[in-house]
């Protein structure tokens, strides 16, 4: 007889699971970030001014050209001019000031084109003669025929309408707008903080957060939007940035840039103040 032939089974597949990789603990996810510290800011050292750009945030007017680009967008809304985000003016966006200009900005006028043209000190030769020959308060030309506007920027961090966020912006105050920026810095400038031994002394500008509202002003001239700046809480105190929070680290490092020229504002994305009650000499803010 035949030996009998046997048939080979196939193994039945396993019905056991790989076993999962461990999962990552907190602390050890904590660990990875604290990690992040020897490398701080690496990578960016051979960076200057022309590799960063401190956007604006801005009033939309009437004549804002946004609207006319975005049918979300109304007047009275803060613009970011390089990130295009916006936020409404009644609901505002919290705001760090760190570092303040006052200068003479020069633009061609539009008949000629437009366009940003340079940054003049105050003290420039340029400014000094455009005044002295202005003979309209407000109004100065350079020998060119350029616009000389006086403005006030504020530097400063954006921390959002829910104050989560933390990114450069700056403002620009000008013509009928002077008068809030010189309200909010006489506001700023009162403050005191009082030490452990008693003594009083005046507040950084970078130790408060505030919110950065809009509200309608109108005049003979027309009607617009400006600036209504408050504590981002119920008083100074309640606002108040503490030295270790990394807030008021991150202000230091802001102000820090500027003053070495490693910051600088993107003029370029700004445009000239549209829609806004000129100043005169009645309503001047001096």
């Amino acid at each position: 007889m035949k030996p009998q032939q046997t048939t080979k089974k196939e193994a039945a597949p396993s019905t056991e699971m790989a076993a999962p990789k461990a999962a990552v603990s907190d602390e050890t996810a904590v660990s990875e970030l604290a990690a992040y510290e020897q490398f701080a800011g690496a990578g960016f050292e051979n960076q200057t001014s022309d590799d960063m750009s401190i956007p604006f945030l801005t009033i939309l007017q009437g004549l804002s050209p946004q609207l006319q680009d975005n049918v979300a967008l109304r007047q009275g809304m803060i613009f970011n001019t390089v990130t295009g985000d916006f936020v409404e003016g009644k609901e505002g966006t919290s705001f760090v000031p760190v570092l303040t200009q006052h200068v003479y900005v020069e633009w061609k006028p539009r008949t000629a084109g437009g366009g940003f043209v340079g940054i003049r000190e105050i003290t420039d030769a340029s400014v000094v003669k455009a005044k002295a020959e202005s003979k309209e308060y407000g109004k100065y030309k350079t020998m060119d025929g350029n616009e000389l506007i006086e403005t006030f920027y504020v530097y400063g961090l954006d921390l959002g309408a829910k104050g989560e966020g933390c990114a450069q912006a700056v403002l620009a105050f000008t013509s009928s707008q002077i008068k809030k920026y010189k309200a909010w810095m006489t506001k700023a400038r009162t403050i005191q903080i009082v030490l452990p031994d008693g003594r009083r002394i005046p507040a950084p500008l970078f130790a408060h957060k505030y919110r950065l509202l809009t509200v309608g002003e109108k005049n003979q001239k027309g009607s617009w939007f400006s600036w209504n700046v408050i504590f981002d809480a119920a008083d100074a105190a309640a606002a108040r940035i503490l030295p270790s929070n990394p807030l008021f680290k991150s202000a230091l490092a802001l102000k820090k840039a500027i003053e070495d020229g490693k910051a600088k504002a993107q003029h370029e994305s700004q445009a000239p103040a549209e829609g806004e009650g000129a100043a005169s000499k009645e309503d001047a803010p001096f």
